[in-house]
This record gives structure tokens, C-alpha cells and sequence, in this order.
């Protein structure tokens, strides 16, 4: 990924893209069933985000990590902007698997990390500094 994008060919993005057409009945079930939005490849790169919060933001990502392995990451994170900083909280659910690492497993893992966010927006304090946002 270079810088953010895609810039391959449209070939290649339909072989890196098919594992999330197959996914997105369970990520869209999930989504509707929470009253969740997802959005779909942003920054023209493989992945899924399911993105909820106002004021402390949530976000569950399925991400593509390496197109030569094909190997994928699903990774949470909690994020508050106060102060003048941003600060968050964030795992990898999944970390550098193939999609027959997880794809079974797939609304587990969304529970389980929507579950976590959501303990995690209860407590901003547990959130950790990550960057400046304004100099004093």
C-alpha cells in the first residue's frame, strides 16, 4: 500500500476484494442488528469499517495487511479527542491471518469487539494519549 491507495489492477483488486464480498452478508447483518454503519475501502484499499460514537469514537476495521500473503487484520479502537489531544485504545482482534483463520469466526469477533468498545467508551480515562492535537 503506498500511501493509501490502490494502484494496481483492477484484476488484482477483484482477487484481494473477493474475501470481503464473501464477508459482507455477516459484517452488513451485524451492522443493521447493532445500528452500526459500515463503510467500504477507504483510502482505495481493501477493508471494511464499522464506525459508531459521538464524542468517544468506535471503530472495528477489517483490513487487508499484506497482498502477497493475503493475510488480513481485524483491529478495534477507541478514540477521544479532548484537551487538545487525541487519545485511544486499540487491539488487533486478528493479526496477519488468512481469511480461513477467521471467516468462521467472523460475528464472534465482531461481538466480542464491539463488546470491548463499548466497555471502553465507558471509561475515557483508561484511553491513552497518541498525539497533540494543539499546542498550548
Amino acid at each position: 500500500m503506498a500511501n493509501g491507495g490502490w494502484h494496481g489492477t483492477v484484476e488484482e483488486w477483484n482477487r484481494l476484494e473477493r474475501l470481503l464480498l464473501e464477508l459482507d452478508p455477516l459484517i452488513d447483518d451485524f451492522a443493521r442488528t447493532t445500528g452500526i454503519s459500515v463503510t467500504k475501502n477507504l483510502k482505495d484499499w481493501p477493508e471494511r469499517s464499522l464506525r459508531w460514537g459521538s464524542g468517544i469514537d468506535c471503530l472495528i476495521q477489517i483490513y487487508l495487511a499484506d497482498q502477497d500473503t493475503l493475510t488480513w487484520n481485524i483491529w478495534i479502537c477507541c478514540s477521544n479527542d479532548r484537551d487538545g489531544n487525541r487519545y485511544w485504545k486499540r487491539e488487533f482482534l486478528i493479526e496477519k491471518k488468512t481469511s480461513q483463520d477467521f471467516k468462521d469466526r467472523l460475528p464472534d469477533l465482531l461481538k466480542e469487539g464491539h463488546a470491548r468498545l463499548i466497555e471502553w467508551s465507558r471509561h475515557p480515562e483508561l484511553l491513552e494519549i497518541v498525539v497533540v492535537l494543539q499546542s498550548p
